[in-house]
C-alpha cells in the first residue's frame, strides 16, 4: 500500500467511526473569531494540519435595511455579466472578472471591516465582526459597535498563519505562475513537518482507488482529489481574511478556475450580479457553493450543505483612525 493510499484509508475511517450530527460550538466560532473545525478537512487533519473555517462568505459592499445589495463607491466595478451558465474558458465571465481585478486599484482606506452571518440549519445563527488591517493586524469583536474599542485599545488577536500563506497564495496566482501558487495555496495550512509528505494532484483528477468492494462512503471520501480539496477550502480563507484587495479576489478566482469540477453560473441575488461557483466530486465529497459579485469578485455568498451553513458577509473598507473613533 503506498503512503498515499494509506494515509487516504486513514483519514476515510477516521470520518466514518468520527459521523454524527454536526453541531456547531459557537463559543468557539466566536472566541476564535475565524475557524470552525468540521471533519469534512479530515486531509488537513491527517497531514497534522489545523482544520480551517468551514464557512465563508457572503460578502455586499453595501446592505440596505431591506437586505438589498449594492457596490460601495469606493470599489469600481466593471461592466455587469449576464445571465448563462458558463464554465470558466476563455472568455467566460469569469476570465473577464479576473482580467478586471489584476489591473483594479487598490480602494481607499487601511483595513477591511468583515461581517460574517452565520446561519445554520438547525436554527442556530451567530454574527462575528472581524477586522483586517493592510499592515496585519486583526481584531474581532461579537458586535459592531465593539470595534472601536477594540482599535482605540489596540487588542489585536492572533490569527492563524495559514490564513497570511493562504493570502500570499492568492496574491501569487493573480498574476505569476498559477502552478506553483496551486502549490502554496494548497499547502498553506500544513505544519512545517508533517507526519505524511504531501503530494500535488493534477486539478480535476480523480485518484485511483485500492482493489476491492468499499464502503460507499469509503470510495466517496477516496475519490477525493486531496490537492483540489485543499485549494478550495484554503481558498475560502483567503478571500475572506483578503476580502479587500482585488489581487487576492483574482488569485482565488484564477485558482479556481483551474479546477474543472467547480461549475460557474452567472446570475443575480438580491439585485446585484453574480457569479456562482460549485463545487462537487472531485474536489469535495458533496456539494459546496461560493457566489461572488461578478462586478468587484467579492464574495456574496458561502454555502456549506455538509455542515448545514449559510454565511453571509457585508466588507466595507475602513480607516483605522476613523473607526477608532467611531466613525465608520
Amino acid at each position: 500500500m503506498s503512503y498515499d493510499t494509506e494515509e487516504r484509508l486513514s483519514a476515510a475511517l477516521s470520518g466514518i467511526v468520527g459521523d454524527r450530527p454536526y453541531a456547531p460550538d459557537l463559543d468557539q466560532i466566536e472566541g476564535r473569531g475565524r475557524k470552525l473545525r468540521h471533519r469534512r478537512l479530515a486531509w488537513r487533519a491527517t497531514a497534522g494540519a489545523s482544520v480551517a473555517a468551514a464557512a465563508v462568505a457572503a460578502v455586499a459592499v453595501a446592505t440596505s435595511g431591506t437586505g438589498v445589495h449594492a457596490p460601495a463607491p469606493n470599489l469600481a466595478a466593471q461592466k455587469p455579466a449576464t445571465t448563462s451558465s458558463v464554465t470558466p474558458a476563455e472568455d467566460s465571465p469569469l476570465v473577464r472578472l479576473v482580467g478586471y481585478l489584476t489591473t483594479a486599484e487598490q480602494p481607499p482606506g487601511d483595513a477591511t471591516l468583515v461581517l460574517r452571518d452565520q446561519r445554520y440549519t438547525n436554527g442556530l445563527k451567530a454574527d462575528i465582526w472581524d477586522l483586517y488591517t493592510d499592515n496585519g493586524d486583526y481584531y474581532f469583536a461579537k458586535t459592531r459597535g465593539g470595534i472601536p474599542a477594540q482599535v482605540k485599545g489596540h487588542h489585536t488577536q492572533k490569527i492563524d498563519g495559514g490564513y497570511e500563506k493562504a493570502v500570499a497564495a492568492a496574491k501569487q496566482a493573480a498574476t505569476g505562475d498559477l502552478n506553483e501558487a496551486r502549490k502554496e495555496m494548497a499547502f498553506s495550512w500544513l505544519p512545517k513537518n508533517p507526519k505524511v509528505k504531501p503530494i500535488i494532484e493534477a486539478p480535476g483528477v480523480t485518484p485511483p482507488l485500492p482493489a476491492g468492494k468499499l464502503p460507499e462512503q469509503l470510495k466517496a471520501t477516496l475519490e477525493i482529489n486531496k490537492t483540489d480539496n485543499w485549494v478550495w477550502n484554503n481558498s475560502m480563507d483567503a478571500l475572506t481574511a483578503g476580502a479587500g484587495s482585488p489581487t487576492v479576489r483574482a488569485g482565488v478566482l484564477r485558482l479556481l478556475g483551474q479546477m474543472p469540477e467547480i461549475k460557474v453560473k452567472t446570475g443575480t441575488l438580491n439585485g446585484q450580479p453574480v457569479l456562482t461557483l460549485t463545487a462537487g466530486t472531485p474536489a469535495i465529497a458533496g456539494s459546496e457553493s461560493l457566489t461572488v459579485n461578478a462586478d468587484t469578485g467579492l464574495p456574496v455568498k458561502y454555502i456549506g450543505a455538509d455542515v448545514g451553513v449559510t454565511t453571509n458577509f457585508t466588507v466595507t473598507r475602513v480607516t483605522l483612525a476613523d473607526l477608532a473613533n467611531g466613525k465608520f
